[in-house]
């Protein structure tokens, strides 16, 4: 009972100042992406075609690195989910394909085939090459161990010391998007940092899309990682070794939490939503204009008498 009571009490005196902590973790990531996209912009070809972060490949195993960063994974619910290794690779792969679209020389003008500028496409190189990596079934079993006390703070002993992202992605497709947004939301209540909402089914928040539902967790590292292309004595550092196995979430069950959100998280995922619904046709693409990178597919959509949905609908 004193716990639960300690437990409620911290959740609520700390919001204003988690809250606070990440409007300024937030932003410091801002400048730091309009550093590489536009202030200082990045060039094509920090890295080659069979570098680990263009092809996910680790050098040491000759193998993806990807199930070698799996910190957890839940038990699975449902034998019709996809399989684990499929999800995980073809997630992987989708990361790996971008940054991919930044190692080719002469560059790819940007484009239909290459929409992002080349500093965020080394963004994602850090996100699925170093990324701390946890499966989940669907978002109430994400609201199971996120809201366990155990589980944060495995998790914040994790982000300490290896100082990586952390990549949240779940088995179930069939998901709604204000379910997403509520998840995302309690995230970003939750710990200090901003948390995008990327999925096949539609835009949710700022988030883009992705093979399977994922939640990237921005703790901040990815400067570091990203940085380190512009020099070549530093270059080599981007790749990192496999998290240590067998070293986090091994006391045992961290799914004692609640499984769904309480009226904050919620607040914040209805205000986020209209803040970028009033964005019109901009959607929540921030650092690049929507509706000239996808113009081919607008363009499509419109002759084909489908409207432009920049959002998902809640």
């Amino acid at each position: 009972m004193f716990p639960a009571i300690l437990e409620s009490l911290g959740y609520w005196a700390g919001l204003p100042f988690r809250w606070a902590y990440q409007m300024a973790h937030n932003g410091h990531g801002i400048l730091r992406v309009l550093d590489i996209i536009r202030f200082r912009p990045m060039k094509a070809g920090l890295i080659g075609p069979d570098h680990p972060w263009a092809t996910g490949i680790c050098p040491e195993t000759g193998k993806p690195i990807w199930h070698d960063n799996i910190v957890y994974r839940s038990q699975r619910e449902e034998e019709s989910f996809p399989d684990d290794e499929m999800i995980i690779n073809r997630t992987g792969r989708f990361l790996a394909d971008r940054v991919m679209q930044s190692a080719i020389t002469p560059e790819i003008p940007q484009g239909t085939q290459r929409r992002m500028p080349h500093g965020i496409n080394y963004i994602h190189g850090t996100s699925h090459y170093n990324s701390g990596i946890f499966l989940f079934n669907d978002f109430a079993d994400g609201f199971r161990h996120v809201t366990d006390p155990d589980f944060r703070k495995e998790l914040a002993r994790f982000v300490r010391e290896q100082k990586r992202e952390v990549l949240f992605i779940f088995r179930y497709k069939d998901y709604s998007a204000r379910d997403f947004a509520y998840f995302t939301c309690c995230l970003r209540t939750l710990f200090p940092w901003f948390c995008n909402a990327n999925g096949p089914k539609g835009r949710v928040l700022w988030g883009n899309a992705a093979p399977f539902p994922t939640a990237n967790l921005i703790t901040g590292a990815w400067i570091r990682d990203v940085y380190a292309l512009k020099n070549p004595d530093t270059v080599g550092s981007v790749i990192r070794d496999p998290v240590p196995p067998n070293t986090y979430f091994q006391m045992g069950c961290y799914d004692k939490g609640r499984s769904g959100a309480v009226w904050p998280e919620k607040a914040l995922a209805w205000g986020t939503h209209w803040r970028v619904k009033l964005r019109g046709t901009k959607g929540g693409m921030f650092f690049v204009d929507r509706r000239k990178i996808y113009s081919d597919q607008i363009e499509l959509l419109k002759k084909r008498g489908i409207p432009d949905e920049p959002l998902g609908r809640f």
